[in-house]
């Protein structure tokens, strides 16, 4: 049977070509606009008769770009003084490019392809302006390119692991809370669909640009070969920050995994306290960033092996920078008599699931004891079998207890060093502990245990007199649903009434209204909760922190003080600007002699 026959015309694909007038109309030297299926362009011609077509709204503030100055190759935006070179729309004075249409003039129509260009081609353009902007601080351009990324197919998360790729390389003395924030934006950003993914990477793009204005990335140190734990221990241990970072470099390019680097910097930093736990979270957080970028497309697919080893080598270089605490006057004691590490896995084998301590004992004495009790207190509860993971739930409660204590009176005090985030540190170190419990399987991991019963410890003297604390079990009996009782701790956050927004999100928590809660206060994080980006990244990693200690403590009677010490926390009055107070502290220095006095160190 002969094949049937139809009549019926092959499909006609569109052509990308659109006229947009005849180029008589089009004179060299003049511009005109152009609407065309919903692009509004302006259309011109170079003084050698060459047609150009461009986005009519100028990149900076949207102004249209035919009222403004053609002279030969530069359009100048009258309004602000941008200036482009027409042939590719790229920016030769003010910040960002301008898009460029493909034109052709056929017989005597103008032509012009409005075809949106794929991912892959407009990918790299966009980076660099997201890049640039990173580097002038102009956070409104950054933000303008983050969306342009977004509404061009960007994967949010693979943003956030650019961020802070950008940080880690340009950041001057290893990563910034800028990691940490990237992380925990990554966490959100599935609640914000396509284009207003924008508000969660917003923050970690704001951190960014102030944190490492106008800095060039730094030299990479030269890959070397040899980079294992113990090579590695002796360069951070000789203070030989290019040379650790040289063989970290060598160990990824020899292709050990990212979860084995995890560890050696686990490691590493159970020796040590550094620098108020920072490098701990830090580390903790390059795990969450990097695990979460596995599956995710565009930024991430072609970088996140290039970003695991540029983010670990300024993690590490961070850590061979950073002050040991541990061997400061404050923290001394604590630290003088600790387990071996022949104890220490002598303590981890035995380990029992049935083994039995007093929890709340356990906490007070870290949290009310003197310094040696609060180690013996973790010696005691290891030595009955109670594993480490169950201690790091015992050291968040009590570092949520001294958050949910603090005078807020320091806050406000010139003489005193003592202020809000000081008090926050203690809560989310205790939390990346927890943490690092879960990731790191090695009796060394336990060593987190002292470090955090110490800084949690020695944080006692922030505390506010006991006649005047919150008692977190005193709390109106819940009345009205999840949301009523939501509104009214976002309304006394909002108030700056701490201690009536403690017992509002008590009495929620107590409802079963913690996940609407979650949601409420991570939607604050998001949106303005304060003015200084340093400020936004501390409420936002304590919030963060709070509800997966509070997750953590499922089945604990003091479940709920996480999130009430957050709460009160994001309720207070916060001094954001210090100039007054800092030039204050400097006439007392430089003429008295006089530092303002610490409470804790």
């Amino acid at each position: 049977m002969s094949p049937s026959r139809t009549n019926e015309a092959a499909p006609r694909v569109p052509s990308p070509w659109h006229p947009v007038g005849a180029l008589e109309r089009v004179q060299p030297g003049q511009l005109t606009t152009v609407k065309k299926n919903g692009h509004q362009l302006v259309v011109g011609r170079r003084t050698d008769g060459e047609v150009f077509a461009l986005d009519n709204r100028c990149p900076h503030e949207g102004y249209p770009l035919a009222q403004g100055e053609l002279r030969d190759c530069s359009l100048t935006c009258v309004w602000h003084n941008w200036k482009f070179d027409v042939r590719d729309g790229s920016c030769t004075l003010g910040g960002e490019d301008v898009r460029s249409y493909p034109v052709r003039v056929r017989g005597e129509q103008i032509e012009v392809d409005l075809t949106e260009p794929a991912l892959e081609i407009l990918l790299p353009a966009l980076r660099s302006s997201l890049h640039r902007a990173l580097f002038e601080n102009d956070t409104a351009w950054a933000l303008r390119a983050t969306a342009r990324l977004l509404r061009a197919g960007a994967e949010p998360r693979g943003i956030l692991a650019d961020i802070a790729h950008y940080d880690a390389v340009h950041a001057e003395y290893g990563t910034t809370h800028t990691l940490a924030v990237a992380a925990d934006c990554a966490r959100l950003v599935e609640r914000f669909p396509g284009v207003e993914a924008l508000y969660p990477i917003a923050v970690a793009v704001d951190l960014c640009a102030e944190s490492n204005v106008r800095l060039p990335a730094r030299p990479a140190a030269a890959s070397l070969p040899g980079g294992a734990l113990e090579s590695i221990r002796a360069a951070v241990d000789a203070e030989d920050a290019p040379r650790a970072e040289a063989l970290l470099r060598g160990a990824c390019e020899s292709g050990t995994r990212v979860c084995e680097v995890q560890d050696w910097l686990f490691d590493i930093l159970a020796d040590r306290f550094l620098d108020f736990g920072h490098p701990l979270i830090y580390t903790v957080k390059a795990a969450v960033l990097l695990a979460a970028t596995d599956a995710a497309a565009t930024v991430a697919a072609d970088a996140t092996a290039a970003h695991a080893s540029d983010v670990y080598a300024a993690l590490l270089r961070g850590i061979v920078l950073a002050t040991r605490e541990d061997r400061l006057p404050y923290l001394r004691s604590y630290f003088r008599a600790l387990p071996d590490d022949a104890e220490l896995a002598r303590l981890a084998a035995g380990a029992r699931d049935d083994a039995t301590f007093d929890a709340i004992a356990t906490r007070d004495m870290v949290l009310d004891g003197r310094a040696r009790d609060a180690v013996d207190g973790v010696c005691a509860a290891l030595e009955r079998g109670i594993s480490g993971r169950r201690v790091a739930r015992v050291l968040n409660v009590a570092a949520a207890h001294r958050l949910l204590r603090f005078d807020a009176r320091w806050e406000h005090d010139a003489d005193v060093a003592e202020n809000w985030l000081w008090a926050t540190h203690r809560l989310t170190f205790a939390s990346a502990v927890r943490e690092t419990l879960q990731r790191y399987d090695s009796p060394r991991a336990l060593r987190f245990l002292f470090q955090a019963a110490a800084f949690v410890h020695s944080g006692r003297r922030m505390d506010r007199p006991v006649a005047e604390r919150v008692d977190p079990t005193a709390f109106d009996a819940p009345a009205g649903d999840a949301a009523a009782l939501v509104s009214r701790v976002v309304e006394a956050i909002e108030a700056r009434r701490g201690d009536a927004a403690v017992r509002a999100a008590a009495s929620a928590l107590a409802a079963g209204a913690a996940e609407p809660l979650r949601l409420a206060l991570e939607d604050r994080c998001v949106r303005d909760p304060a003015v200084r980006p340093i400020l936004v990244a501390h409420v936002l990693k304590t919030t963060m922190a709070a509800f997966d200690d509070y997750e953590a403590l499922a089945g604990d009677t003091d479940r709920s003080v996480p999130v009430l010490a957050a709460v009160r926390f994001l309720a207070s009055p916060v001094c954001e600007r210090r100039v007054a107070v800092t030039a204050r502290t400097a006439l007392r220095w430089v003429v008295d002699g006089v530092m303002p006095r610490t409470l804790t160190q």
